[in-house]
């Protein structure tokens, strides 16, 4: 194991009991999958703006988590792959999204193949969430 694997280990295991807690607190001040309040602030109340950024954001993180799953044995590119779709995440209001790919970004070590495969799955369940949510508020 490379020093910075074990580096990389070690944080991930003393994050992994702020894991559960940023995952119970992901949408703490939003009950939706997208914190409208937080992309109103962005589009200025534009729901065509709105529509479209979202829409463009479900078919990004299709691309995120398809680049994921093949990403499983890549260290850089997941943590390329995770940084990209927390930032974008976090731009959208998409709080859980944001919340599993963080959690998911530290899960680099050979030994976190199983708790990647378990975070593409988290990840998954997230932005299934979102594009219902999408779906639903907007066609």
């Amino acid at each position: 194991m490379f020093s910075n694997q074990a580096t990389a280990e070690a944080i991930y295991n003393d994050n992994n009991i702020n894991v559960s807690r940023l995952n119970n607190q992901a949408n703490k001040h939003c009950d939706e999958a997208i914190d409208l309040v937080h992309l109103n602030r962005y589009t200025m109340n534009n729901v065509e703006l709105e529509k479209e950024i979202l829409q463009l954001f479900c078919t990004q993180c299709d691309d995120y988590v398809n680049n994921l799953k093949t990403a499983l044995e890549d260290a850089e590119g997941w943590k390329q792959f995770t940084h990209a779709l927390k930032g974008s995440s976090r731009g959208v209001g998409a709080w859980r999204i944001a919340a599993e790919t963080q959690a998911a970004e530290l899960m680099i070590g050979d030994a976190l193949y199983t708790d990647r495969i378990s975070a593409i799955h988290a990840i998954t369940i997230a932005v299934e969430e979102v594009s219902i949510f999408v779906k639903s508020q907007y066609e």
